[in-house]
This record gives structure tokens, sequence and C-alpha cells, in this order.
């Protein structure tokens, strides 16, 4: 009985650890969208491509920037809005 219990523990074991890996190396759905190294407030249609239908601004695990250039973005969108270039809510 006691050797059943630990093979049986063990098929679990290497279950999860089956199935962590492969829930990791799934490919993730990321934009391929080119950023200038100057993120301009006035370039619209470029922020817009980081703004979907709802309105919000999308998220960096989304569109696949890095950490500085989603800050730039998100800077740069407010700073649109503000500017009413881009609506706050989209309709």
């Amino acid at each position: 009985m006691d050797n059943e219990k630990k093979i049986n523990m063990q098929e679990n074991v290497e279950n999860e650890i089956n199935q962590a890996n492969i829930q990791r190396t799934t490919a993730r759905n990321r934009l391929q969208i080119e950023i200038p190294e100057y993120i301009d407030w006035k370039d619209v249609k470029f922020l817009e491509q980081f703004i979907p239908e709802r309105g919000k601004i999308m998220p960096r695990r989304i569109s696949g920037v890095s950490a500085r250039e989603q800050r730039l973005i998100a800077r740069a969108i407010k700073r649109a809005r503000i500017m009413a270039l881009l609506p706050f809510v989209k309709d």
C-alpha cells in the first residue's frame, strides 16, 4: 500500500510539473507594432493602436511593449486626451 501511494504521489507531482510547463510555454498573442524613438502625443494614428474599443489604454502584457515604452505611450495618450485629440471614452 505504501509503495502504491508513493507512486501515485510521484505521478501527481510529475503531472502538475508538466501542466505548469505547458502553460508557461504557450505563445502569447502580442501585437507587432514598431515603436518610434520619440512618441509624440500629436501622432493620433499611432496612439489609437493602443486604445481598444472601450477606450482604455491597452496593458503592456497584451501590446508587448517594454515598461519604459508603456509609460511613454500612456503619457502621450493622456496628453492627447487633454488636448482633445483623442476621446476619453469611445461610444
